[in-house]
Protein backbone atom coordinates (compact mmCIF):
# COMPACT_ATOMS: atom_id res chain seq x y z
CA UNK A 1 0.00 0.00 0.00
CA UNK A 2 1.36 3.10 -0.84
CA UNK A 3 1.76 6.37 1.62
CA UNK A 4 -1.16 8.14 -0.27
CA UNK A 5 -3.12 5.07 -0.01
CA UNK A 6 -2.62 4.59 4.05
CA UNK A 7 -3.07 8.23 4.39
CA UNK A 8 -6.31 7.96 3.10
CA UNK A 9 -7.72 4.72 4.46
CA UNK A 10 -6.23 6.07 8.16
CA UNK A 11 -8.24 9.22 7.93
CA UNK A 12 -11.27 7.06 6.52
CA UNK A 13 -11.04 5.23 9.38
CA UNK A 14 -10.65 8.35 11.22
CA UNK A 15 -13.58 10.22 10.19
CA UNK A 16 -15.88 7.04 11.26
CA UNK A 17 -14.82 7.20 15.11
CA UNK A 18 -14.31 11.10 15.52
CA UNK A 19 -15.69 13.01 12.63
CA UNK A 20 -14.41 15.69 10.61
CA UNK A 21 -12.99 17.90 13.46
CA UNK A 22 -12.06 15.45 15.86
CA UNK A 23 -9.93 14.10 13.05
CA UNK A 24 -6.02 15.94 13.19
CA UNK A 25 -3.61 16.07 10.91
CA UNK A 26 -0.96 15.16 13.71
CA UNK A 27 -3.34 12.12 14.60
CA UNK A 28 -3.07 10.68 11.00
CA UNK A 29 0.69 11.43 10.07
CA UNK A 30 1.05 9.78 13.97
CA UNK A 31 -1.12 6.81 12.85
CA UNK A 32 0.56 6.18 9.40
CA UNK A 33 4.27 7.14 10.34
CA UNK A 34 4.99 9.95 8.30
CA UNK A 35 6.07 13.33 8.61
CA UNK A 36 4.23 16.20 7.52
CA UNK A 37 5.48 16.85 4.30
CA UNK A 38 4.39 13.44 3.08
CA UNK A 39 0.73 14.89 3.05
CA UNK A 40 1.62 18.15 1.03
CA UNK A 41 3.20 15.74 -1.13
CA UNK A 42 0.64 13.91 -2.08
CA UNK A 43 -2.30 16.12 -0.92
CA UNK A 44 -1.15 19.69 -1.56
CA UNK A 45 -4.80 21.59 -0.49
CA UNK A 46 -3.39 19.76 2.84
CA UNK A 47 -6.92 18.44 5.22
CA UNK A 48 -9.82 19.41 3.10
CA UNK A 49 -7.94 17.59 0.05
CA UNK A 50 -7.22 14.08 2.06
CA UNK A 51 -10.67 14.50 3.63
CA UNK A 52 -12.34 14.52 0.34
CA UNK A 53 -10.23 11.22 -0.74
CA UNK A 54 -11.38 9.74 2.54
CA UNK A 55 -14.95 9.92 1.56
CA UNK A 56 -14.39 8.56 -2.08
CA UNK A 57 -12.86 5.66 -0.26
CA UNK A 58 -15.10 5.04 3.18
CA UNK A 59 -18.24 5.22 0.45
CA UNK A 60 -16.65 2.64 -2.02
CA UNK A 61 -15.54 0.36 0.95
CA UNK A 62 -19.50 0.91 2.10
CA UNK A 63 -21.01 0.59 -1.06
CA UNK A 64 -19.08 -3.09 -1.15
CA UNK A 65 -20.59 -4.21 2.10
CA UNK A 66 -23.81 -2.98 1.16
CA UNK A 67 -23.76 -4.41 -1.95
CA UNK A 68 -22.71 -7.68 -0.52
CA UNK A 69 -25.59 -7.80 1.67
CA UNK A 70 -28.10 -7.22 -1.04
CA UNK A 71 -26.50 -9.64 -3.63
CA UNK A 72 -28.43 -12.88 -4.16
CA UNK A 73 -31.72 -11.98 -2.00
CA UNK A 74 -35.13 -10.75 -2.32
CA UNK A 75 -35.77 -6.64 -1.70
CA UNK A 76 -37.18 -7.52 1.77
CA UNK A 77 -34.35 -9.73 2.46
CA UNK A 78 -31.41 -7.70 0.90
CA UNK A 79 -32.62 -4.82 2.75
CA UNK A 80 -32.68 -5.78 6.21
CA UNK A 81 -29.23 -7.38 5.41
CA UNK A 82 -28.33 -4.05 4.60
CA UNK A 83 -29.28 -3.12 8.01
CA UNK A 84 -28.14 -5.50 9.68
CA UNK A 85 -24.21 -4.39 8.12
CA UNK A 86 -25.19 -1.23 10.05
CA UNK A 87 -26.00 -3.13 13.17
CA UNK A 88 -23.26 -4.99 12.91
CA UNK A 89 -20.75 -1.77 12.78
CA UNK A 90 -22.56 -0.09 15.26
CA UNK A 91 -21.97 -2.85 18.04
CA UNK A 92 -18.43 -4.22 16.75
CA UNK A 93 -17.28 -0.51 17.06
CA UNK A 94 -18.93 -0.31 20.51
CA UNK A 95 -20.99 2.55 19.09
CA UNK A 96 -17.63 4.45 18.13
CA UNK A 97 -18.04 3.89 14.28
CA UNK A 98 -20.32 6.40 12.24
CA UNK A 99 -21.03 6.14 8.99
CA UNK A 100 -17.77 7.36 6.74
CA UNK A 101 -19.82 10.08 4.85
CA UNK A 102 -22.39 11.14 7.11
CA UNK A 103 -19.78 11.92 9.55
CA UNK A 104 -18.25 14.04 7.23
CA UNK A 105 -21.59 15.67 5.87
CA UNK A 106 -22.63 16.58 9.08
CA UNK A 107 -20.10 19.35 9.05
CA UNK A 108 -19.77 20.08 5.81
CA UNK A 109 -21.72 23.41 5.59
CA UNK A 110 -18.83 24.90 7.74
CA UNK A 111 -16.05 23.67 5.64
CA UNK A 112 -15.37 23.17 2.17
CA UNK A 113 -17.42 22.92 -0.80
CA UNK A 114 -15.44 20.24 -2.46
CA UNK A 115 -16.13 18.12 0.12
CA UNK A 116 -19.65 18.62 0.76
CA UNK A 117 -19.66 17.26 -2.81
CA UNK A 118 -18.08 14.61 -2.55
CA UNK A 119 -20.38 13.66 0.35
CA UNK A 120 -23.71 14.37 -1.94
CA UNK A 121 -22.06 12.50 -4.68
CA UNK A 122 -20.92 9.53 -2.75
CA UNK A 123 -24.71 9.17 -1.27
CA UNK A 124 -26.46 9.55 -4.96
CA UNK A 125 -24.11 6.73 -5.84
CA UNK A 126 -25.57 4.98 -2.98
CA UNK A 127 -28.71 5.84 -3.88
CA UNK A 128 -28.29 5.32 -7.62
CA UNK A 129 -26.65 1.68 -6.91
CA UNK A 130 -29.90 0.56 -5.00
CA UNK A 131 -32.58 1.82 -7.12
CA UNK A 132 -30.18 0.02 -9.91
CA UNK A 133 -31.43 -2.85 -7.22
CA UNK A 134 -34.77 -2.20 -7.00
CA UNK A 135 -35.10 -1.75 -10.26
CA UNK A 136 -34.04 -5.33 -11.58
CA UNK A 137 -36.03 -6.81 -9.06
CA UNK A 138 -39.52 -5.42 -10.67
CA UNK A 139 -39.84 -2.63 -8.01
CA UNK A 140 -41.40 0.46 -9.68
CA UNK A 141 -40.28 4.12 -9.14
CA UNK A 142 -37.40 2.70 -7.69
CA UNK A 143 -35.17 6.03 -7.82
CA UNK A 144 -37.64 7.79 -5.22
CA UNK A 145 -37.60 4.63 -3.20
CA UNK A 146 -34.04 4.30 -2.98
CA UNK A 147 -34.07 7.97 -1.77
CA UNK A 148 -36.43 7.68 0.72
CA UNK A 149 -34.85 4.11 2.23
CA UNK A 150 -31.37 5.89 2.82
CA UNK A 151 -32.86 9.19 4.03
CA UNK A 152 -34.61 6.52 6.71
CA UNK A 153 -31.93 3.85 7.22
CA UNK A 154 -29.18 6.94 7.76
CA UNK A 155 -31.63 8.66 10.16
CA UNK A 156 -31.94 5.31 12.20
CA UNK A 157 -28.34 4.70 12.52
CA UNK A 158 -27.88 8.77 13.43
CA UNK A 159 -30.36 7.90 16.26
CA UNK A 160 -28.78 4.25 17.06
CA UNK A 161 -25.40 5.84 17.64
CA UNK A 162 -27.06 8.44 19.74
CA UNK A 163 -28.87 6.35 21.57
CA UNK A 164 -26.10 3.48 21.32
CA UNK A 165 -28.96 1.12 20.87
CA UNK A 166 -29.62 -0.54 17.79
CA UNK A 167 -33.30 -0.90 17.73
CA UNK A 168 -33.64 2.12 16.12
CA UNK A 169 -32.31 0.97 13.01
CA UNK A 170 -33.61 -2.40 12.94
CA UNK A 171 -37.01 -1.24 13.64
CA UNK A 172 -36.82 0.67 10.18
CA UNK A 173 -37.15 -2.82 8.62
CA UNK A 174 -40.76 -2.51 9.24
CA UNK A 175 -40.77 0.90 7.26
CA UNK A 176 -38.82 -0.64 3.94
CA UNK A 177 -41.98 -3.08 3.48
CA UNK A 178 -44.25 0.21 3.40
CA UNK A 179 -41.91 2.15 0.79
CA UNK A 180 -41.41 -0.85 -0.93
CA UNK A 181 -45.03 -1.22 -1.58
CA UNK A 182 -46.15 2.00 -1.93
Amino acid sequence: MTTRDKLIRITSDLIRKKGYYGTGINEILKTVGVPKGSLYHHFPKGKDELVREAVYFGGEIQMRKYGDALRGKSVDEGLSAMIDVMVKELEESNFEDACPIAAVAMASSAIDEDIRKACAKVFKGWQNDLAGYLDRRGISKSEEKAEQIYALIEGGFVLSKAHKDVNYLTSQKKLLKLIIES
